[in-house]
């Protein structure tokens, strides 16, 4: 590695002096030149005249189109309408609390990932969210920005590694003039959601030389939580269940059922009793008298379990664990949320810069931004889950057994009884807050980022150009559960007996009330957390031994008995003892530095041949921990019953070193830098005699020499432009572009819960852990782009504008995780030894235990469609003393092809047209103005999907469709005129205008939670937005 301390400080010594040296070369020589009037345009690092055409496809939205998306809603939602981007996480709208990228907003373009969507603020890059390596976009400063540029097609040759799926510039109006005030609040028709924004900015010339603009931008966005019972006839938890005409074998009948008012047939929200021969899920069951019956709420007793219309045993092969309807469907319905729901979300931002003329053709700048975004959710409903392999043992001797539970645990096995039983719950109703379950706060995450960057401008003879800068920045990240369930407390608090000499009720451990030396023997030759990922150079490791098994903040001597066999009984003491926060903290430094000179180079037979280069330095760090980090050291939690501890699970005694329940926080760290010089030229290549048909070329190319790699990456990408006649223009590039591994990819290391379909046992659903580490043997995924199109401007309909784009991405050695189930499945379908060495099963029982589920480079990845953009402008004559205007523009785009192709295979599963990668979107937007008054409507669509492209209907599931997606907006609008010559602006958004239902999509997890709602589609009804601008 060469990213040392002493070659960072060489790189940043080296770059200051080159910037100091163009600063006085420029104030030196070139003084006298002034500048001249240019255009940046993203894809391209040279700054061309107006006029010049570039084959790059490029969509530039303003920002007050952009808001018209979503009246008040972050950008990355506004961003998400237009059908470039798939799966686009923003932080009201989801992303998990501690793992992924929890709490922030990323865009995703062709459905390839956040990771290959470049994002750049002004042309530069900022530093990532978090290790993941994707910008939070909700901490950028929207007030003061002219448009958001969206390029089709790879651009790693003009601005670096990522740049894969496409570019995202968010483009400063930095020649803003006066004052400009934007003010709105907005509300759903259910009357949550309530938002306000709010965001000043402004630009001022001081003097001949200094010019000046900032803003400042606040957004908030209450919780939305909606009652599951109030949702009327589309929202009925519809989800899966094994059909009970099929058998292992039979293809003739589909597998599952499609129906409404799923729930577990394996756990209640209020326990279920389940004795089994040995300590897995699925070991052979007792002869226990009252095996799968349900204890009553108050925990008196218990009854049995009411199975519902269509019902799928929990041991059944290839069953789903599932049922569909009846009374426990209903109580189920009670117990957890389900439904749209909506984080609160409150983003600050700040950005400041500054311009100084130091001669007319020398000028230096200065710049500081700073955001802040915060994302919270407290549920309603659910509770701590303690079912399949993660389930609780409740003895004999436990204090608060009702006397009919203990006289059947006596009475099993023909009278030989049994010393345990396993608790399978799931759940918490809304009576249960304040008493059991109180709601989780959870603060999904506080995102800070701030950056600073000084450059300088010379104007150098002949007309060249010359930019040098310096870039400095920080994000931080903290993403946590407050009330995140302790599984080792939980443990030792549920082992309630009573005290032999006192006759009260205690924790079983405390009876014991083990040394630190006793806890320590108990757990030799196991070494402490965090252990991470084999082989990851940036993993903490360590080799000290395990102290316990249980938490050694006072978990034993605090210990508060707990009644597990009940609802809404438990003290408020027990809840505090059994619930401690959970925090991930992160940073992320980078520093980042360019030298860029631009010119002509020379004359050619058909004009000047334009000339970028330049060279750059990029250096970034990231630290990752859990807090507090006492207690991460410590786990799994783990069974001592010489001591006193039982009652653990197999799930979690051989699940993730931590003591939350699936809530592993790695302690990671990593760095890298890297050094780039790149190239780039556009020639005109060919003119007519009558100067209506040109031939233009461009090329550009870059070479990155990662401290992490042995070898460079190259990056290059040629085009070509060619205007036909004066209507018409063809365009066309070709490009191979980069992306490195992430931090996350190559240090990352973590464990979660998930759900697998195992196919060794005819598809049967088992809940499993995943770990997921980093791979320091990835390569760089290399991509080969090609992108076609043409811009028709008819000079027949004067306002028309259409262009149509088709591209191509192929992916080389493309970096992701497989994900648990497709690793199970190339393991045992398709026989794929490596993948087969990261599924760990039970030698006994053969059930699968963990699956390490790593980044690779997955052979393939492929995707290809066709971008659609058409505007129309026309001053109709319709009230003849009026000023009238009419404007249409429309956005759509077709994805043909969308396919991963992992080891082994010669081709993979094509995920066009499935969910969350819908084959055709688009959106239409019309807006009609008369004097000060406008009329807007927009349409959105979402082509019907298949919900798992997994599945052949018919033969897994009876209906693999989803709906399609239609939405209809209006704003009405209202300029008026002040006294001083500035203007307001009143504006009457209505989301989803005639209200709309998302389509029903089935789901259903064993650990909770039926029927997706998906944010792809309007899932919060009609929403209001008022607006209010003001420019001085």
């Amino acid at each position: 590695m060469r990213n040392t301390a002493k070659s960072r400080m060489f790189a940043k010594r080296a770059l200051a002096l080159s910037i100091a040296s163009a600063l006085l070369l420029s104030q030196k020589a070139w003084s006298q030149n002034p500048a001249v009037e240019e255009i940046a345009i993203t894809g391209s690092r040279i700054r061309q005249t107006d006029g010049m055409a570039t084959p790059v496809p490029v969509t530039a939205v303003t920002i007050s189109e952009l808001q018209n998306f979503d009246p008040g809603g972050s950008v990355s939602e506004q961003l998400g309408s237009l059908p470039q981007f798939f799966g686009t996480q923003s932080a009201q709208r989801g992303g998990g609390t501690l793992f992924a990228s929890g709490g922030g907003s990323y865009m995703n373009m062709r459905g390839l990932g956040a990771v290959r969507t470049l994002v750049l603020f002004d042309g530069a890059r900022l530093p990532p969210a978090d290790k993941r390596g994707s910008v939070n976009v909700d901490t950028l400063p929207t007030a003061l920005m002219r448009s958001v540029d969206v390029v089709t097609g790879g651009a790693s040759a003009a601005y670096g590694a990522d740049a894969l799926g496409g570019v995202v510039n968010f483009v400063l109006d930095r020649n803003f003039e006066g004052l400009k005030i934007e003010t709105g609040t907005g509300i759903t028709e259910w009357g949550d959601g309530e938002r306000w924004n709010f965001g000043i900015s402004g630009g001022k010339q001081i003097g001949d030389r200094t010019h000046v603009i900032g803003s400042l931008q606040a957004l908030e966005i209450k919780q939305i939580w909606r009652d599951p019972e109030e949702l009327g006839d589309w929202y009925q938890r519809w989800g899966w269940v094994t059909n009970p005409a099929w058998s292992p074998g039979n293809t003739s009948v589909p597998q599952r059922l499609t129906l409404p008012w799923v729930a577990s047939s394996e756990h209640s929200p209020t326990g279920m009793l389940w004795s089994r021969r040995g300590t897995s899920s699925t070991s052979p069951m007792n002869d226990f008298a009252l095996n799968g019956m349900v204890f009553l709420p108050d925990g008196t007793g218990v009854r049995p379990f009411i199975k519902g219309n269509v019902y799928s045993a929990p041991w059944a092969v290839g069953g789903t664990k599932s049922m569909s309807g009846g009374p426990e469907a209903m109580i189920r319905n009670q117990a957890f949320d389900g439904g749209p729901a909506g984080m609160n979300v409150v983003n600050r931002s700040a950005f400041a810069a500054v311009k100084y003329d130091i001669t007319d053709g020398v000028s230096v700048y200065a710049q500081a931004l700073a955001g802040r975004s915060e994302s919270r959710n407290k549920t309603r409903r659910g509770g701590y889950e303690v079912s399949d392999g993660w389930h609780m043992n409740i003895y004999r001797d436990n204090a608060f057994l009702p006397p009919s539970v203990a006289a059947a645990m006596d009475a099993a096995n023909g009278g030989a009884g049994i010393k345990d039983f396993q608790i399978w719950r799931n759940g918490g109703f809304v009576s249960d807050l304040n008493k059991e379950i109180r709601g989780r706060d959870s603060e999904a995450g506080i995102f800070g980022t701030y950056s600073w960057s000084v450059g300088i401008d010379a104007r150098l003879p002949n007309d060249w150009d010359l930019r040098a800068s310096w870039q400095s920045g920080e994000s931080h990240k903290r993403t946590g559960v407050y009330d995140n369930l302790r599984a080792d407390r939980l443990a030792l608090a549920m082992d309630a007996v009573r005290d032999p000499k006192t006759g009260a009720i205690v924790c079983n451990v405390q009876l014991y009330n083990p040394t630190l030396a006793q806890l320590a023997d108990s757990v030799k030759g196991r070494l402490a957390s965090p252990g991470g990922s084999p082989g990851g150079t940036g993993t903490i490791t360590t080799t000290a031994p395990l102290a316990s098994p249980v938490g050694l903040d006072n978990s034993i001597r605090d210990c508060v008995p707990f009644n597990a066999m009940s609802t809404g009984r438990a003290s408020a003491q027990a809840i505090d003892y059994i619930t401690t926060p959970k925090i991930g903290d992160s940073y992320v430094n980078q520093d980042f530095a360019e030298i860029l000179l631009t010119g002509e180079l020379f004359e050619i037979w058909e004009g000047p041949v334009s000339f970028a280069a330049g060279l750059t330095y990029r250096d970034q760090s990231f630290r990752d921990q859990a807090l507090p980090t006492e207690i991460d050291v410590l786990g799994p939690p783990l069974n001592a019953p010489a001591i006193g501890i039982r009652g653990l699970g197999p799930g979690w005694t051989s699940g993730s070193a931590n003591l939350h329940s699936f809530s592993t926080v790695p302690n990671v760290f990593g760095s890298y830098d890297v050094w780039e010089y790149f190239a780039e030229l556009n020639a005109p290549l060919w003119e007519s005699a009558s100067g209506q048909q040109t031939l233009g070329g461009s090329a550009s190319y870059r070479s990155s020499t990662y401290s992490s790699l042995a070898d460079p990456i190259d990056s290059w990408k040629f085009g070509l432009d060619f205007q036909v006649f004066e209507d018409l223009r063809l365009r066309a590039t070709k490009s191979r572009d980069v992306r490195e591994a992430t931090m996350a990819d190559r240090f990352d290391a973590q464990s979660t819960g998930g759900n697998v379909n195992d196919p060794r046992f005819n598809g049967q659903v088992f809940a499993t852990t995943v770990t997921r580490g980093g791979n320091p043997d990835l390569v760089p995924e290399q991509a080969d782009t090609i992108v076609y199109g043409f811009v028709y401007q008819p000079a027949w309909l004067s306002g028309l504008s259409v262009s149509i784009d088709k591209y191509d991405i192929k992916i080389k050695d493309s970096i992701g995780v497989l994900g648990q189930q497709r690793i199970v499945n190339e393991c045992e379908i398709n026989k794929v030894a490596q993948l087969c060495s990261q599924v760990q099963r039970d030698p006994v029982t053969q059930v699968i235990g963990r699956i390490f589920d790593v980044p690779l480079n997955v052979a393939q990845a492929r995707v290809q469609g066709v971008d659609f953009e058409a505007s129309y402008n026309m001053e109709p004559d319709f009230f003849s003393d009026e000023s009238e205007t009419l404007t249409f523009r429309g956005f759509a785009g077709y994805v043909s092809e969308r396919m991963d192709i992992p080891f082994g295979a010669t081709t993979g599963l094509e995920q066009s047209g499935s969910l969350g990668l819908p084959d055709l979107t688009g959106t239409i937007t019309g807006v009609y103005t008369l004097g000060s008054y406008s009329l807007q409507l927009q349409q959105r669509y979402i082509a019907s999907t298949i919900q798992d492209y997994n599945w052949v209907e018919g033969r897994d599931v009876d209906d693999n469709s989803v709906a399609s997606g239609n939405y209809t907006n209006m704003r009405l609008g209202y300029v008026g005129e002040l006294e001083n010559g500035g203007t307001w602006n009143l504006g009457l958004n209505v989301t989803n205008l005639l209200d709309r239902d998302p389509p029903i999509i089935a789901g259903f997890g064993t650990r909770g939670g039926s029927q997706v709602t998906n944010p792809d589609y309007e899932i919060y009804g009609r929403m209001y937005q008022l607006s209010l601008d003001m420019k001085f």
